[in-house]
């Protein structure tokens, strides 16, 4: 009974690769905002902005996101409704932090050049993001 559970897991898995890849990323970025509190510091330093960034919901929201897309992947019924909402967050969430990083980039000293880079990997996982929703299925495909 394992070995036919644990053979189905795998199939899934084999199946979602990129909601694996993406949930795990997500999972990983919200528990790093949710333990780091001054990981944005944007430099004009306007403190509702930065108050809001380095809230633990920011990581809270990626956290979950990430579970979900991880736990979707694994799942045996797959709701088309639930990946919608799940990619679409999560493009969401990688505009938001791919900008946030960029105007980072661009207004902090030349110290923090891990920003431009962070900003450039998250619109490359946003772009992976808009791919998944496009290959994945509408309202209409019920075979998924």
């Amino acid at each position: 009974m394992k070995r036919k559970s644990l053979n189905k897991l795998i199939s899934e898995a084999k199946q979602n690769v990129l909601h694996l890849i993406i949930g795990s990323n997500l999972a990983i970025i919200g528990v790093t905002l949710l333990t780091h509190h001054r990981y944005f510091f944007w430099p004009p330093h306007p403190a509702w902005i930065t108050a809001i960034e380095n809230d633990s919901v920011v990581g809270f929201i990626g956290l979950c996101v990430g579970l979900g897309m991880i736990g979707w992947a694994m799942d045996e019924k797959h709701s088309n409704s639930l990946n919608r909402f799940l990619i679409s967050t999560a493009s969401a969430y990688y505009a938001l932090l791919s900008a946030t990083e960029f105007m980072h980039g661009l207004f902090a000293p030349a110290g923090v050049p891990n920003m431009l880079t962070s900003g450039f990997t998250e619109l490359a996982l946003l772009f992976i993001t808009l791919y998944m929703a496009k290959i994945s299925p509408g309202k209409d495909d019920d075979d998924y």
